[in-house]
């Protein structure tokens, strides 16, 4: 990659009064959105679009091209991110409401010992990670990993912990999750091309944050689950057959009486997109002529087809070959949507903000800022997206309001710069989550720890994979 932002404009470019009246704009924009929605407690949607128009506005666009910016951002990201998310949300719910989730848990937690417990859980998570946000793959293992501890009489962080690495790493590292989707539409990087740099990233992350992690701060950290948790979580046996779900209870997820999906096709379908994007990605990475087969692989790879084809593969590995009728599929599919309605809106919001921004000309101004600076563009992406999340708590809404500034200045980069590019901005994202983020609290709750062990747990164990996956990332860039 270029070593800095001067390698996307020259900083022989005179520095105007214009341009630092952008830099105060973006500075404006930002305090906004972390005063909306930190102190006003106003819905991010809301607080993003009052942004936007503010940026327009201020740079001196008039009221109608403040508001065409809006809605074409919102357009935009909704017709390629949007559709992404909805397909995932799909896949994820036909997971969790077939009993996949166990199958994966029990072969491993049957045949790995008990010292190596945190590595299955990590990996386990990880998996269950790939089409699932955070928080629902969170609710969806929390049975079995109070059922785990209660069972092995294991401390909670010993079991829990691994999962929360698990999942925050493919959160924020790995498509198709809002966050990186959106750094990649921001900064036009293939997807394919970041999900293999984003596995890659994920490997040493998810080991760093996720066992070795865990071997140090259990013991330093009392957690005790709550009785209305456990009671809730642990009270009814796991029945095989998937009568009674995981641990009973399964977060309000109802199940078909009907048999587990087995393990190879459990798997198999999570990694169908995976797969089909990868595929794609080493057939554009080599020079052959452009048949049949180079076309059907160019039309499966793309990330929606791919989703799309996972899906409706998934309807028959989750569905109708474990017994399950049409009209369980049906209620299954219809419980997708809702979960997601507030990740949706506001990544739509965020495309909005972020179009405002491009059509000030805003991205001049932080590269001229950033060149002056000696600022990489990897190192000045990671460095917005890590302030937005400090300062307002999500890892997408960081991820949005940075993308928003960097992806601009991402124009004419090579494909493996705009990979990087788009994994810094998730790296980013998750820099020292604390009390302003809403996932903090739930972990706080679920596993009974006071504040101060939540920030000694979630917050250090974020901060350690940002930090990680950053110098992973600048690893990548000096040796492709």
């Amino acid at each position: 990659m270029a070593s800095s932002a001067a390698a996307v404009l020259s900083a022989a470019q005179p520095w105007t009064a214009q341009d630092t009246w952008l830099l105060v704009v973006v500075g404006v924009s930002i305090a906004l959105v972390v005063l909306l929605i930190s102190w006003l407690k106003i819905h991010a949607f809301l607080a993003l679009m009052v942004s936007s128009l503010a940026v327009s506005l201020l740079a001196g666009q008039p009221a109608e091209k403040a508001v065409g910016s809006f809605t074409t951002g919102v357009g935009r990201i909704t017709g390629s991110v949007g559709v992404l998310i909805l397909l995932g949300a799909v896949l994820g719910r036909m997971l969790a409401d077939s009993g996949g989730i166990d199958r994966i848990v029990d072969t491993l937690t049957h045949t790995v010992r008990p010292e190596w417990l945190p590595w299955a859980m990590t990996l386990v998570a990880a998996l269950v990670g790939l089409p699932m946000f955070f928080e629902v793959g969170f609710i969806m293992l929390m049975p079995l990993v109070l059922q785990l501890a209660k069972e092995l009489h294991y401390p909670v962080l010993r079991v829990g912990m691994p999962v929360v690495a698990g999942l925050a790493t493919v959160h924020a590292l790995v498509p198709p999750h809002p966050g990186p989707l959106i750094a990649i539409q921001a900064v036009h990087a293939s997807i394919g091309l970041t999900m293999l740099y984003g596995l890659l990233v994920a490997v040493p992350c998810a080991i760093v944050v996720g066992p070795l992690f865990t071997a140090y701060i259990w013991p330093r950290v009392p957690a005790h689950v709550p009785d209305s948790v456990e009671a809730a979580f642990t009270t009814t046996p796991h029945d095989k057959s998937g009568d009674t779900g995981a641990g009973g209870d399964t977060g309000g997820v109802e199940r078909a009486p009907r048999r587990l999906p087995s393990l190879p096709a459990t798997l198999g379908t999570i990694l169908l997109p995976i797969v089909l994007m990868a595929l794609k990605a080493v057939f554009d990475s080599i020079p052959m002529s452009h048949g049949t087969l180079y076309t059907a692989v160019e039309f499966l790879g793309t990330p929606m087809i791919a989703l799309l084809v996972a899906v409706f593969v998934s309807l028959v590995t989750f569905g109708y070959a474990l017994g399950a009728d049409r009209r369980h599929i049906q209620a299954s599919m219809a419980k997708s949507f809702a979960p997601v309605a507030g990740v949706l809106v506001i990544v739509a919001a965020g495309g909005g903000y972020s179009q405002a921004l491009q059509d000030t000309g805003v991205d001049r101004a932080v590269t001229l800022a950033a060149s002056h600076l000696h600022l990489s563009l990897l190192l000045l992406a990671w460095l917005i997206a890590a302030l937005m999340r400090v300062v307002v708590g999500s890892g997408t809404i960081a991820t949005i309001t940075a993308a928003g500034i960097v992806g601009p200045l991402a124009d004419g980069l090579a494909p493996t710069q705009a990979a990087l590019l788009a994994l810094a901005l998730g790296s980013g994202s998750t820099f020292m989550g604390h009390v302003n983020d809403a996932s903090f609290w739930m972990v706080k709750e679920y596993f009974g720890m006071s504040v101060s062990g939540t920030l000694k747990t979630w917050t250090v164990s974020h901060t350690l994979l940002s930090l990680t996956s950053l110098g992973c990332i600048m690893l990548l860039n000096a040796v492709v």
